[in-house]
């Protein structure tokens, strides 16, 4: 097992800040702008709640409202598409809605592994450690857990991090509908991990790029042995 045996199901940034309350005036000339600087930017929706865009072509979605900017993208073969589209898009939309500071910056990756089968996952979930079920109190509710999985937080000087494994099986889907074995294998470990800085930053200086790549090669040299 290497790293690249993980795909990378989705990617989110979410930049969240206080008081965004110009969203209500000022949304309509943060669509303008992207618009106009970036056409393959498509306008989705907009209510007094959310504001959405697509970028049909590299899947990416970003939506922004009083909280905070979102951006999502599934299927992620290259992630320096959705690192081009946040420092193309956040300085907009934080200039219209006059946002100074971000309160809390979360940057989540969701891997899957493609495995043979449901018991896979669960010797990979019990040779990392973190889960070992006493045989004392398995006859509690059952002899034979059909799944585990754990949910485990950490944090350091800068960061936080919540990292969930568990082993997943995929429910067939209709016949006419395609699906990618490498995102959505029909046995597989889901590995989702949530990084996220929670002190007060200044909005114009942080550099999303550089957040993103940085948790990425974090976890490029650390989700194996973690595993």
């Amino acid at each position: 097992m290497i790293f690249s045996d993980f795909h990378l199901n989705r990617v989110i940034l979410e930049l969240r800040y206080e008081n965004g309350f110009l969203y209500w005036d000022n949304c309509g000339a943060a669509l303008l702008e992207i618009l106009k600087k970036f056409p393959e930017w498509k306008w989705e929706r907009t209510s007094t709640e959310l504001t959405i865009l697509k970028e049909k072509e590299r899947n990416i979605e970003v939506s922004f409202n009083i909280h905070n900017i979102r951006f999502i993208q599934d299927e992620v073969d290259n992630l320096s598409q959705f690192k081009k589209a946040t420092s193309e898009i956040t300085p907009i939309i934080l200039e219209k809605i006059k946002i100074n500071n971000f309160s809390r910056i979360g940057n989540r990756f969701i891997y899957n592994l493609k495995l043979d089968s449901i018991e896979q996952g669960k010797k990979l979930i019990q040779k990392s450690k973190f889960i070992e079920i006493a045989t004392e109190k398995l006859h509690l509710f059952g002899n034979n857990p059909i799944k585990t999985a754990f949910t485990i937080y950490f944090e350091n000087e800068a960061l936080q991090y919540r990292i969930e494994v568990t082993s997943i099986e995929r429910i067939e889907s209709p016949k006419n509908i395609k699906i990618n074995e490498n995102f959505f294998p029909k046995y597989g470990l889901r590995v989702d991990v949530d990084i996220a800085n929670i002190t007060k930053i200044d909005a114009f200086d942080f550099n999303c790029e550089e957040f993103i790549q940085n948790n990425y090669k974090f976890l490029e040299s650390n989700l194996i042995k973690f595993i």
